[in-house]
């Protein structure tokens, strides 16, 4: 799997269930639900995921991070 520079794979699924989440449940990503705090600093670092001002438990797919994952699920 290719990914851009600064993304792991785990970084990579961690977008992939932020962006479901957000179309399932129209709310941002709690943080609680996911263990690996390394994938959440790198995502956020490299402007993929963004934290929610009014609480940093929570994080959101960023404009970067949409337009990554439809050139990934469109094989670009």
């Amino acid at each position: 799997m290719v990914t851009d520079p600064g993304l792991t794979g785990s970084s990579l699924r961690l977008l992939y269930r932020v962006r479901l989440h957000a179309r399932q449940n129209r709310r941002a990503y709690p943080l609680s639900l996911h263990a690996d705090r390394h994938a959440v600093g790198r995502a956020v670092e490299g402007g993929y995921l963004a934290r929610l001002n009014d609480d940093p438990h929570f994080v959101t797919v960023t404009e970067k991070g949409e337009a990554y994952l439809d050139r990934l699920m469109r094989a670009e």
